[in-house]
C-alpha cells in the first residue's frame, strides 16, 4: 500500500545525505584528488538518485489507479487483478481490498442502501459460530491471514512464523519436516472468513440498535462500546452504521441525563467522529437531525468538550455544517476559553476549529468580542477596504479593557487604523482605542 511513499521516503534521504557530504570540507582534509572527485561525483549522483518500487507493485497500483479514473471499480476487475498478481497476493490484499470496498463507494448511497437491505435481510437474526477450519491450530483463534504451509496444513502467519523463528522445522501437527520458505496465502479460506465476519458484523450492528433505547445506562453503555469497536474496524461498518439510522439515537443520546450519562456521552461522541471521518454523506446526515449541531457544541461546555470539539472540527470540513456553527450561540465563546486552557490538543482543536471559522467577517467579530483578535487584526491588516472598514467599526462599537488594548496595540492595531484615517468615522475608532 505504501510502495511509492516509502520509495519517495529513500529518495529524500539519499537527497538529504548528499547535501551533507557536500558540506564537508575537503580541502582542509587530507585526502587524494581522487577521493575527492569520487566524492562529488557521488553527491551528484545521489542528487539526481530516482527510485521506483519493484514492478508487480508499480503493475498493480496503476490498474487500481487507471480503474479508479476509468470508474471500473466493478468486482469483475478487482478479481481480474487478483488472478493476475497471484504471486503478489500476500502483499497487494489489502489494496484489493480497499478497492472492493471503493468499487461500492461508486454507487450512489441510494443504492448503496438498498443492496445493503436486501443483503441484511437475507441473513436471518442470529449470528454464526465460526467453522473449525476458521480456528489456527496453534493459536486456537480466528484467523486473519491464513497460509499453507509445504505439509499442506493451514495457520495463522504470525503463528507459524514465531514457530520457525524459534527453530521449529517440524509441521505442528504432523510433525513432519516443513520447508519454511513456503507460505502460501489462503485466500480461498480467507475469504471465508472474511464473509463469515461480514455476515456477523451486519447482524450485531443491525441488533445493537434496539438496545440503545434501553432504560439500563449499563447496558447502553456495553453497547456502544461494542459499536465503536466496529466503527474502528473497517469503513464499510461506519456506513452501515448510518445506514441502518443510528444518528438520531446517538444525538438523542447526548441530550439524557443519568448516574453514567457522562460515560456514555463520551462514547457516543467517539462513535460520531468515526462516522463523521472521511464521509461527507455522515456529515450531512449528522447535521440534519434536529438540533444536533446545537446539541453538540453544549458538550463543549461539559466534561467532554474535548471529544465535542474533536467532532466539531471534522464536522467543519464541510462547508454548509461550517456556516451553521458560528451562529450557535456560545459556540465561539467556549472555543476561545477551551483555545487558552491547560489540555494541549483541545486547545489546539480548538484553535484549528477557529481557523475553520475564520471564513466569516461576522465570525471574525464574534471572536474579538471574546478577545480573541487573532483574525481581526488579521483582516485589518490585509484585508479589502470595505472588510477593514466593516471590522474597525466592529472595533469601536466593542466595550474594550485596558488589557484589551494592551493587546490589540501590541498586535499592531494601529498602523491599519492610520491607513483608513483617510474615512472621517475611522477618528471615533482612534479616539476609543487611546
Amino acid at each position: 500500500m505504501n510502495c511509492r511513499k516509502i520509495v519517495k521516503s529513500l529518495e529524500n534521504s539519499i537527497r538529504e545525505i548528499s547535501r551533507g557530504l557536500s558540506l564537508l570540507p575537503l580541502a582542509s582534509i587530507d585526502l587524494s584528488s581522487n577521493i575527492s572527485e569520487d566524492i562529488k561525483i557521488l553527491c551528484d549522483n545521489m542528487e539526481k538518485a530516482e527510485l521506483r518500487a519493484a514492478s508487480a507493485e508499480e503493475e498493480i497500483l496503476e490498474k487500481i489507479e487507471s480503474g479508479m479514473q476509468d470508474m471500473t471499480v466493478d468486482r469483475s476487475y478487482a478479481n481480474n487483478l487478483l488472478l493476475r498478481k497471484d504471486q503478489a497476493e500476500a502483499i497487494q490484499m489489502e489494496q484489493i481490498i480497499s478497492l472492493l470496498e471503493r468499487a461500492d463507494a461508486a454507487s450512489s448511497p441510494k443504492e448503496r442502501e438498498i443492496k445493503y437491505f436486501t443483503k441484511r435481510k437475507s441473513l436471518g437474526t442470529q449470528p454464526l459460530e465460526p467453522l473449525q477450519s476458521f480456528y489456527c491450530p496453534i493459536t486456537r483463534d480466528v484467523m486473519v491471514d491464513p497460509v499453507e504451509t509445504s505439509s499442506g496444513h493451514t495457520f495463522e502467519r504470525s503463528a507459524i512464523e514465531k514457530w520457525f523463528a524459534e527453530g521449529n522445522n517440524m509441521c505442528p501437527l504432523t510433525m513432519t519436516p516443513l520447508d519454511a520458505s513456503i507460505l502460501r496465502p489462503n485466500k480461498t479460506l480467507r475469504q471465508s472468513i472474511e464473509e463469515w465476519k461480514d455476515r456477523n458484523n451486519m447482524i450485531t450492528i443491525a441488533s445493537i440498535k434496539k438496545k440503545l433505547e434501553s432504560d439500563d445506562e449499563e447496558e447502553v453503555f456495553c453497547c456502544l462500546e461494542q459499536l465503536q469497536d466496529l466503527c474502528e474496524q473497517r469503513d464499510v461498518h461506519r456506513e452501515w452504521v448510518i445506514m441502518e439510522d443510528y444518528i438520531p439515537i446517538l444525538i438523542e443520546l447526548l441530550c439524557s441525563r443519568g448516574r453514567e450519562i457522562r460515560e456514555i456521552k463520551s462514547r457516543v461522541l467517539v462513535i460520531l467522529c468515526l462516522v463523521a471521518r472521511d464521509s461527507d454523506h455522515a456529515k450531512e446526515r449528522i447535521a440534519s437531525v434536529d438540533n444536533a449541531i446545537e446539541v453538540i457544541v453544549g458538550s463543549l461546555g461539559r466534561r467532554e468538550m474535548k471529544l465535542a470539539v474533536r467532532l466539531l472540527l471534522e464536522l467543519s470540513k464541510d462547508s454548509s455544517i461550517r456556516d451553521r456553527l458560528g451562529k450557535v450561540q456560545g459556540c465561539i465563546l467556549l472555543l476561545v476559553t477551551m483555545s487558552r486552557g491547560d489540555d494541549i490538543q483541545a486547545a489546539k482543536d480548538a484553535e484549528e476549529l477557529l481557523d475553520n471559522l475564520s471564513f466569516s467577517d461576522q465570525n471574525v467579530v464574534q471572536m474579538a468580542k471574546a478577545n480573541y483578535f487573532k483574525y481581526l487584526l488579521q483582516r485589518l491588516s490585509s484585508g479589502p477596504e470595505d472588510v477593514k472598514m466593516t471590522i474597525a467599526t466592529a472595533l469601536a462599537e466593542m466595550e474594550l479593557t485596558d488589557h484589551n488594548k494592551a493587546s490589540l496595540y501590541e498586535g499592531g492595531v494601529l498602523d491599519p487604523l492610520l491607513h483608513l484615517i483617510e474615512h472621517v468615522d475611522i477618528q471615533l475608532i482612534i479616539l476609543e482605542l487611546a
